[in-house]
């Protein structure tokens, strides 16, 4: 099953979520490329992510006791879903 599959109908992309709220990554509709380097700042599916603050199309995530800055490209494609 790909991860395209695993989808729900719950899931939206995280340039849609707002501060405050906690999601779930459920996939990444991407290339190896922006995979990898997604896995290398600690976000890979099933991972939480508080959502800090929006900034233009930008979101502040954090996880654990790190915080990144996700760009607008990469955000629209990832899928979250509530927690």
């Amino acid at each position: 099953m790909t991860q395209t599959a695993q989808q729900t109908d719950s899931s939206y992309s995280l340039a849609h979520a707002r501060p405050g709220d906690l999601v779930r990554v459920t996939c990444v509709n991407a290339d190896n490329q922006l995979k990898k380097r997604l896995v290398s700042m600690g976000v890979s599916i099933n991972s939480r992510l508080h959502i800090i603050q929006r900034r233009g199309s930008a979101t502040v995530v954090g996880f654990d006791a790190s915080r990144i800055a996700i760009g607008g490209g990469m955000s629209r494609q990832i899928m979250v879903c509530a927690v």
